[in-house]
């Protein structure tokens, strides 16, 4: 039987899962960076705006003065937060594009390997067939338990 290296179709195809995977792999550790990146934006705004509120908050004397300095940090929070939402957002479908684009990129030479793989694996099936490989196993014809003949009581046609 053939090993890996020696079959050139089986070895591109590899090579081809291989490289969609680690093309894949940047790509998503990409958007995780990004992503982690604006969430220490976040988390650095949030924790200055609420070290400035709070410095301001205590240096209120009047409860009429104290509410009206409250209620100027909400439009400032509810900014950073949108402005998080488009950036998360900008990150999500980024990300989406980017996988989108490697796939497509990939699915023709993943056709093309699988098929060269399969024309390989029928090369060898027809060398076997015709005894030019040693295949283990019964050459009798007999179908032995656990061996690769069909299961003719079986009505899916399942193999053992």
């Amino acid at each position: 039987m053939q090993s890996f290296n020696d079959n050139p179709a089986l070895r591109a195809q590899l090579e081809s899962q291989v490289d969609f995977m680690t093309e894949f792999t940047q790509r998503a550790y990409d958007a995780i960076r990004q992503l982690s990146d604006i969430n220490l934006k976040l988390a650095r705004q949030s924790t200055e705006s609420a070290l400035y509120a709070g410095r301001e908050l205590l240096s209120c004397s009047d409860p009429a003065r104290f509410i009206e300095t409250a209620m100027k940090q909400v439009p400032p929070a509810n900014e950073r937060m949108r402005v998080y939402q488009q950036q998360l957002l900008g990150i999500i479908t980024g990300a989406q594009q980017d996988f989108t684009r490697a796939a497509e990129a990939r699915i023709p030479d993943a056709s093309l390997y699988a098929r060269a793989a399969a024309d390989a694996a029928g090369d060898v099936a027809r060398q076997a067939a015709a005894g030019n490989v040693a295949v283990s196993g019964s050459a009798s014809g007999s179908a032995q338990p656990g061996g690769d003949w069909p299961d003719h009581d079986n009505a899916s046609g399942a193999t053992h």
